[in-house]
């Protein structure tokens, strides 16, 4: 006779049995759930130089699991307990115990990521046919769940009311706790437009009217023509866009192991970030951020924010963010694109899974979470501000709707040209991100905030689009890669319709925010862009310094790149950029010069001709030196 015949229970009636069943898979739903979310904070940590395509979390994940696991279990509970019914109704108990048994350990397996899939499913199975046979031998196991569900939910309550109130509680202190802010002090908004190249924004001259928005907001204030920024790629580039310093300095050139106990002052390489410096100076202090794989508070970047919004910006991407969610996603919504759960969801109007791509299934290598459009980062920022008291306010926004895969969200119908091309869909996104900028300003303006409100915008890098054989960016510090647009807005304060032509570094804007507001630059390294308006002295400033630090994992698409041109798989990177010249002196296969004015593409190195070596001897000689950790990834 079958463990699982054993021992008989007494009788009870179909409806009790389902029951007894439910509450089982609400109780093992619980447990798995928490197990999972803890793993999930434990492993990223752990794992922390796959950076790139694991799944990212904060502490929310220890509620958000919990239910998602806790619905995932009724539903396979119900259909396992119903087909039991039909085929063997005695075994319907043991069943559920095996499959749910199953798909814990296989969660709890998969959570370390050094395990094969198949090696996972292997263990799992073993573990569900002993627990389940087990469970046959100690029917009185189901009593023991049935009492002690509610304790389950009550944890799960718990849970979600410790993360969830203890987060405002400590946002309501710290803003009780600023010091006076001063008399009509005004806002600062600084808006980074992720990989958003300089030469496709319509006021630089690109063709096609991808920006007029941004371009409205040029004429009215100051753009410069030439800005720089001091990374091709996100990560590096955000640390200085908030303290100030080049990569040299800060270090940050690669994901670091975040420390157990939180990053403290040690984040962005130790320096003061932008958000501290106005934070002491009463400014309420949010970020809110698209690109959760590179500028999030697990980064360190939380800094002297008292508000940071990265993750679970909705149900969607609360549940692509647990395991199950992401199983789901890789099977049917990566791989599949006319899979039948695909229609049925669209049929059901579920289309935020369908139409918003997975962020980082480019480049940044599978990183599963919805995509994180333009419209819902202004919608945080607008929430956040009607909820806070009257100070004055520091927001940072990162959109990142240019970035790839590219293209306006399905639906959007406000760009007049196909999207048939990759440089079509980049395109796209460049006026979906515009549209939504006009939307923010719009919204700033009837709330009566905006004419009190410095404005900068930027980007953190370019993008290659086919140039130098590069796809995408991260990977070279070639023009394309790191000239941005730049923009300052302050209505009142500041000339309007100015262009800037001089070479600068967007790593300035901490600097020039402080001036602006204080007239003191002090806090950041400067000089502060205002200077270039106010008291220009022709042929002193500094020229621009992009850094890239050695990168031995390339993404697919610029695999073949690394045997054609030097990039970051073989060295680390440095370039300087003049009136003139742009340099780029690669730590392994030496210099390249470019004569950028009169060749903007920069197709032609022209370092071995006299006056190009010359140049390249006279501007290697101004480069810093390295920093020790530069390089240490």
């Amino acid at each position: 006779m079958p463990a699982s015949e054993s021992v008989k229970p007494r009788p009870q009636s179909p409806d009790a049995r389902l029951a007894s069943t439910l509450i089982f898979a609400v109780w093992f739903g619980v447990l798995a759930g928490i197990v999972e979310g803890l793993g999930l904070l434990v492993f990223q940590r752990i794992n922390w130089e796959r950076w790139g395509p694991m799944i990212h979390v904060s502490g929310k994940i220890l509620w958000i699991s919990p239910i998602v696991d806790v619905a995932f279990f009724l539903v396979v509970a119900t259909l396992v307990w119903l087909a039991m019914r039909l085929i063997r109704p005695a075994r319907a108990s043991w069943a559920v115990v095996f499959v749910l048994t199953f798909f814990t350990a296989y969660d709890w397996l998969s959570l370390t990521a050094r395990l094969d899939r198949r090696a996972c499913g292997l263990l799992a199975l073993g573990l569900a046919f002993a627990t389940a046979r087990w469970f046959g031998a100690h029917l009185d196991v189901m009593r023991f769940c049935r009492r002690t569900v509610s304790l389950a939910v009550l944890l799960l309550v718990l849970t979600f009311a410790a993360i969830e109130g203890g987060t405002r509680l400590i946002e309501r202190n710290a803003i009780a706790a600023l010091p006076q802010a001063g008399k009509d002090a005004p806002n600062v908004l600084v808006i980074v437009i992720d990989t958003l190249r300089a030469d496709h924004v319509s006021s630089a001259g690109y063709t096609r009217a991808t920006t007029p928005n941004l371009d409205n907001l040029a004429s009215q204030g100051i753009f410069f023509e030439n800005a720089i920024a001091p990374c091709s790629w996100s990560l590096p580039s955000h640390v200085s866009l908030l303290t100030g310093r080049y990569l040299y300095e800060h270090g940050v050139g690669n994901v670091q192991r975040e420390p157990w106990l939180g990053w403290g002052t040690r984040g962005l390489g130790g320096f003061v970030s932008l958000a501290e410096a106005l934070e002491k100076r009463g400014y309420r202090t949010g970020a809110f951020s698209a690109n959760r794989t590179y500028f999030s508070h697990d980064l360190g970047f939380g800094r002297g924010f008292v508000h940071f919004e990265d993750y679970f910006h909705s149900p969607a991407d609360m549940f692509v963010r647990t395991f199950y969610g992401r199983e789901f996603a890789r099977i049917y919504l990566i791989r599949s694109d006319k899979s039948l759960v695909k229609r049925v969801l669209r049929s059901l109007g579920v289309n935020s899974l369908l139409d918003q791509d997975a962020e980082g299934s480019g480049s940044y290598g599978g990183a599963f979470g919805i995509r994180k459009r333009a419209d819902v980062i202004n919608n945080e920022l607008l929430q956040w501000l009607d909820q806070s008291q009257p100070r004055p306010f520091f927001a940072f926004l990162n959109y990142f709707d240019v970035h790839d895969p590219y293209g306006a969200p399905h639906g959007y119908i406000n760009v007049p040209w196909q999207q048939a091309t990759d440089l079509d869909r980049y395109d796209a996104g460049i006026r979906f991100t515009d549209d939504y900028l006009g939307r923010l300003l719009k919204d700033l303006d009837a709330r009566g905030q905006l004419q009190n409100t410095l404005v900068i915008v930027t980007s953190d890098h370019g993008e290659s689009l086919g140039q130098h054989h590069l796809e995408t960016h991260g990977r070279a510090l070639y023009r394309e890669l790191i000239q941005v647009p730049l923009v300052i807005w302050f209505p009142g304060r500041i000339p309007t319709g100015i262009r800037i032509s001089q070479p600068v570094t967007n790593a300035a804007i901490p600097a020039t925010v402080m001036s602006l507001l204080t007239n003191n630059d002090a806090a950041f390294p400067g000089p502060s862009l205002d200077q270039l308006w106010k008291t220009p002295v022709p042929g002193t400033w500094p020229n621009p310094l992009s850094e890239l630090a050695q990168n031995k994992y390339p993404g697919k698409k610029d695999q073949e790149a690394d045997r054609l041109i030097p990039t970051a798989s073989s060295g680390a990177l440095r370039s300087v950029v003049t009136p003139d010249w742009h340099l780029v002196e690669h730590e392994v296969k030496g210099m390249q010069i470019y004569d950028w004015k009169r060749d903007q593409s920069e197709s032609k190195d022209v370092i071995d001709t006299p006056e190009g070596a010359r140049a390249a001897l006279a501007l290697a000689s101004t480069l810093p030196r390295r920093h020790p950790d530069e390089s240490r990834h």
